[in-house]
């Protein structure tokens, strides 16, 4: 899945940070802290992806020569779909596996763990280990 990058104007408000992208006019957040402030700026592009589907604007990448105060900087936001959706989403899902009936029990008489067996053999499956 693909990673963005995009350009975003932090300025500085006590303890707070308040967030703008200069690519997007709807786009706005803030957080406690600068850590928090930039993964809340995430889940702000995040949010918004369904949104602009294929029309997304170009990342400005001289935004080096925007002006700004002495409480703001610009730095760019990277996120990655996929990493983002596995912080945020816990939720768990029932599937269906179909297998040989001997093979299944003679796993339930070794006391493995089906979901947590597929969940592992999958994630190694796909490079997430």
């Amino acid at each position: 899945m693909k990673k963005y990058f995009y350009p975003a104007l932090f300025s500085k408000e006590g303890k707070y940070y308040n967030v703008k992208f200069i690519d997007f006019d709807n786009i706005f957040t803030y957080g406690e802290g600068f850590d928090n402030a930039y993964y809340m700026a995430q889940d702000a592009l995040f949010n918004m992806l369904p949104e602009y589907k294929d029309k997304l604007p170009k990342p400005t990448f001289n935004y080096m020569n925007i002006k700004v105060k002495d409480d703001e900087f610009i730095t760019m936001v990277e996120l990655d779909p996929l990493e983002h959706e596995r912080k945020i989403s816990s939720k768990t899902v029932n599937t269906t596996v179909t297998m040989p009936e001997w093979l299944k029990n003679l796993a339930d008489m070794k006391g493995i763990n089906f979901s947590k067996l597929l969940q592992e053999s999958i994630k190694d499956k796909l490079n997430l280990l």
